[in-house]
């Protein structure tokens, strides 16, 4: 998958992920089996990931992109490069089209 990432996000997911981790094991009843803790620690360890690998399944199931417009540019560019630039749509990339945001 591709970086959807942003770095203030990754900075929210490796502060609130953590949190969350230990509020699910501590306050939750994580530690007991306790179906809210377990879910809660779930949870934050899969901010934890995304905040590390950069990747997240749910940013890319929305179409969703919070990197800084730059870096989404610069890989813009490497598709270009890559493919040319006939082989680029909106479809193509997973865009919507205007019409159909209307």
């Amino acid at each position: 998958m591709q970086e959807n990432v942003g770095s203030k996000d990754r900075l929210a997911r490796s502060i609130v992920g953590p949190a969350l981790m230990a509020m699910g094991y501590i306050r939750w009843g994580g530690d007991r089996g306790e179906v809210g803790g377990l879910t809660a620690i779930v949870a934050g360890t899969m901010l934890v990931e995304s905040a590390v690998t950069r990747v997240c399944p749910l940013n890319a199931l929305f179409g969703l992109d919070t990197r800084e417009p730059e870096l989404v540019q610069r890989d813009l560019q490497a598709v270009v490069s890559r493919y040319g630039t006939e082989s680029i749509s909106a479809e193509r990339l997973g865009l919507r089209a205007a019409s159909s945001a209307q």
